[in-house]
């Protein structure tokens, strides 16, 4: 019950410029091609990204529990994370309200990334499918779904900078720890393979 989700490694935002990277056109980050596979890998890796974000949600929550039931005495029946990932973003944000509101920029962050997570999943090929077509239709999506994915990127280690790194620490999980668990995942998925 006491695992933490770790799905990302580095945060990246704190070296950006003024403008947020997200609006930005450049993106050495990328593959910068405009063919259909290019297309269809920056569509699922800005779903990707939105899954990120949701876990690091997710993990607030369920140290937010564990430490409250830990202060009470309380023994938990149910895993804390059981719950937040049986939910979608939205209602992850609705949860994690009382402890973003005092940082309006996630808040801001999160309803932008919240809506065009939505559209990507609902809108996003029902609209625009037909820019696959031609190369500039292509070049269109593939810069709308990098500006995307340095947005959900973005919020994600925002929230997790301002909101969930306290928390984590509160409990003594630190970067150090973080980084070795990514390090001990990784080498397992490496593992079976």
């Amino acid at each position: 019950m006491d695992e933490l989700f770790v799905v990302r490694q580095e945060p990246t935002w704190r070296e950006q410029p003024q403008e947020p990277t997200w609006r930005r056109q450049e993106d050495d980050e990328y593959d910068n091609g405009t063919d259909h596979k290019t297309v269809y890998a920056l569509f699922g890796l800005a779903i990707y990204k939105a899954n990120c974000l949701e876990h690091s949600l997710v993990n607030l929550l369920a140290f937010t529990r564990l430490t409250t039931a830990e202060s009470q005495g309380e023994q938990l029946i149910r895993d804390p994370w059981a719950q937040g990932f049986k939910d979608m973003l939205g209602k992850l944000i609705k949860r994690v309200e009382p402890q973003v509101n005092s940082y309006p920029e996630v808040v801001d962050d999160l309803t932008r990334s919240l809506k065009r997570r939505n559209h990507l999943v609902h809108h996003f090929w029902r609209e625009r499918i037909q820019d696959m077509a031609t190369e500039a239709g292509r070049t269109r999506l593939c810069a709308d779904l990098k500006a995307d994915c340095r947005l959900l990127t973005e919020t994600d280690e925002r929230f997790s900078e301002r909101v969930l790194t306290p928390v984590l620490e509160s409990r003594g999980i630190t970067a150090e720890a973080i980084q070795a668990q990514y390090a001990k995942e990784r080498l397992e998925a490496m593992e079976r393979n």
